[in-house]
């Protein structure tokens, strides 16, 4: 949080997150932290080019007994359904080339399935928030709560 906080402001975004209390994640927080980071510069972007005045990010962090899930959420409109099915290959990107390199979720899903053992996925969803409906993407990260096996 302390890393978007100016980011969330500039872009009138607001940022609702809501959390389990006492979740601790025996994990690598640095690639997590990249990951959520990637995550929310899309969403960041996505929202940019709306001219929503409701800009919301909304993150969940919930644990069960064995898995810590991290649902990441915007009210963007969505990712077109011919594309979503791509948008964690290297190098695919739908901004112009000056602005990305493709490589951002591509990073993120080596990150959480390689190097946290974990999964991620991403599905539109339709929510309501405060009495009014939203569409958007909805990245949701799945980390067991064992920690990884480090070989030497």
């Amino acid at each position: 949080m302390d890393l978007i906080q100016g980011s969330i402001k500039a872009n009138g975004i607001s940022f609702v997150v809501e959390q389990d209390e006492n979740i601790r994640l025996n994990n690598y927080p640095n690639e997590l932290n990249q990951s959520l980071l990637n995550i929310y510069n899309n969403a960041k972007d996505a929202l940019r080019s709306k001219n929503e005045e409701d800009r919301y990010i909304f993150m969940k962090v919930s644990k069960t007994k064995e898995n810590i899930t991290i649902s990441i959420k915007d009210s963007a409109g969505g990712i077109p359904e011919n594309i979503i099915n791509n948008i964690f290959e290297p190098y695919f990107t739908t901004k112009h080339k000056s602005q990305g390199t493709g490589l951002g979720l591509s990073m993120t899903y080596k990150m959480i399935t390689d190097g946290m053992s974990g999964t991620i996925n991403v599905k539109n969803e339709t929510y309501s928030y405060n009495g009014k409906k939203y569409n958007g993407a909805n990245f949701i990260i799945t980390l067991s709560d064992i920690a990884p096996t480090i070989q030497c």
